[in-house]
């Protein structure tokens, strides 16, 4: 259906010369933009966890379990204010190339806007029928501005995700995170209360915001309008897809709002603390995939060789990167817990080995999806994560009131080693890439043992943090040896060694 959307931009397109004034835009490939997302992400990530940190310490644990039960339920709204249409958008990005992609653009952006105030209409409604305290609604109705921002904000990304430039999606990120967490630092010196710490968050949209914007408007000059024959296009070919990443959101995040419920709020801030450990994690999935997306969509079906070669190395880098989690986090979960946040929350270290096991298998689940949405076989989405939701909030009724946290996390991950073991089974029924060569992916649970046995033996006599990193230092070198370095295109002296020995 995106494919009609060609000859209706191209009766309004502009005249040859007019569009991008820039000239054209230098594109950078799969690990560029990952590193630059990564690199954006772990900055983000360091001073999103210094400014959860410094709330945690000045909240109690009752009011840290309020502060996270807002922004787990903001969570929930992507449901409503993404509907999985921004990756629909972005094949209509690429359609749209050679007639008017700012128009296509800007009318994305405008009706993705309309859907970040229908979202923050639907988060105050939850809050005020699942009965939340007072302080809790009222402290939703400030964060949930959230949502109205980085809505339009998110929809911008299409832009630069179009042209390999997701450098600019990461200063931006990078520089919300910063005013983010200076104003936090500044309400927790003042002594502040939930209500003040969610502003921080509202500060940074409006940060980034301002930064992609003119970036935006440099690369493809955007006309803002409404186009009511696109956003139906976009609407119904995304149906799937929104039910499915509508079905996931809510599969993801059941978990907490259960825990809410069945237990209380001390249990909730130290699951919610468990849960800051996987972000980068998750993130790790969106950094390789989104770019990763670009190229399967460019390459589907024409070119099935350079197809299959963007899965392989996207496969491996998630690899790479997930089992360097695994190593650090399951590892060391107490230690760095205690650390960060305070020895109170370290009780919560088997919920974060169990989690981030589960999120290391959801890499491979979000790889299966974007495989997929490239071939626009992604009809059958919405039923693999109808069952996972079902299996799970099955599994949190029984397990939460016996085990608490643990029992959420094990459910998390006894459910999903069930949901990525169906995707692929999909991506193998549903396309003819097959075989794509992911045997390079048995080097990283090798990596990932050797690595957690030399951290563990290290840690007998030496602190943790030399044990931690020795762990680290012990896993890359197997990955390396192993050729999962140069698999994932990280071109390093010992991978091109490794590569020459193996051709002779």
């Amino acid at each position: 259906m995106l494919t009609n959307l060609r000859a209706r931009l191209q009766r309004s397109a502009p005249e040859p010369g007019e569009q991008d004034p820039q000239g054209p835009v230098q594109e950078t490939g799969l690990l560029a933009n990952t590193s630059w997302l990564i690199g954006s992400r772990l900055v983000m990530a360091a001073l999103g966890w210094a400014g959860t940190l410094l709330i945690a310490r000045h909240l109690s644990l009752d009011e840290f379990g309020r502060f996270t039960i807002i922004f787990t339920v903001l969570g929930l709204m992507s449901v409503v204010t993404d509907m999985g249409i921004g990756r629909i958008a972005l094949r209509g990005m690429l359609d749209a190339d050679g007639s008017d992609p700012g128009s296509f653009a800007g009318t994305y952006i405008a009706l993705r806007t309309l859907m970040g105030v229908v979202g923050y209409g639907l988060v105050m409604l939850i809050v005020v029928l699942l009965g939340y305290p007072a302080e809790v609604v009222h402290a939703t109705a400030v964060a949930a501005i959230v949502i109205v921002l980085a809505t339009p904000s998110s929809a911008l990304d299409v832009v630069f995700q179009s042209r390999m430039k997701l450098g600019v999606v990461s200063i931006a990120g990078a520089s919300g995170q910063v005013a983010q967490f200076a104003l936090t630092a500044a309400i927790a010196t003042a002594g502040g209360t939930v209500l003040y710490f969610t502003i921080p968050a509202v500060v940074a949209q409006v940060v980034v915001l301002a930064y992609k914007i003119p970036a935006a408007n440099r690369i493809i000059p955007l006309r803002l309008h409404v186009d009511l024959v696109v956003w139906r296009m976009l609407l119904k070919e995304g149906i799937p897809l929104t039910l499915g990443i509508g079905l996931a959101t809510i599969y993801y995040r059941v978990d907490s709002v259960m825990l809410s419920r069945l237990d209380d709020f001390v249990a909730v801030g130290i699951y919610g603390v468990s849960y800051k450990f996987i972000d980068i994690v998750h993130f790790a999935a969106t950094a390789v995939t989104v770019p990763l997306l670009t190229l399967l969509v460019r390459s589907w079906p024409d070119d099935l060789d350079a197809f299959r070669d963007a899965m392989r190395r996207g496969a491996l880098l998630l690899g790479l990167v997930g089992g360097l989690a695994v190593v650090g986090l399951v590892g060391f979960p107490a230690q760095l817990t205690t650390a960060l946040y305070g020895a109170p929350y370290a009780v919560g270290e088997h919920a974060t080995r169990l989690l981030i096991l589960a999120q290391f298998l959801t890499l491979f689940t979000t790889l299966g999806l974007t495989c997929l949405i490239a071939l626009g076989r992604h009809k059958t989405y919405p039923i693999v994560m109808l069952v996972g939701l079902v299996l799970n909030a099955g599994a949190n009724a029984v397990l939460i009131p016996r085990y608490s946290y643990e029992g959420a996390a094990a459910a998390t991950l006894a459910v999903e080693v069930l949901v990525v073991g169906v995707m692929w089974w999909l991506v193998r029924r549903e396309s003819r890439i097959w075989p794509i060569g992911l045997r390079g992916l048995g080097v990283v649970p090798v990596a990932v043992a050797a690595g957690l046995v030399a951290g563990w033996t290290v840690l007998l006599v030496l602190p943790w943090v030399v044990a931690a990193a020795v762990a680290v230092i012990a896993y890359l070198a197997v990955a390396m040896v192993g050729g999962l370095m140069s698999g994932a295109g990280i071109d390093v002296p010992l991978g091109k060694l490794t590569r020459k020995a193996g051709s002779s």
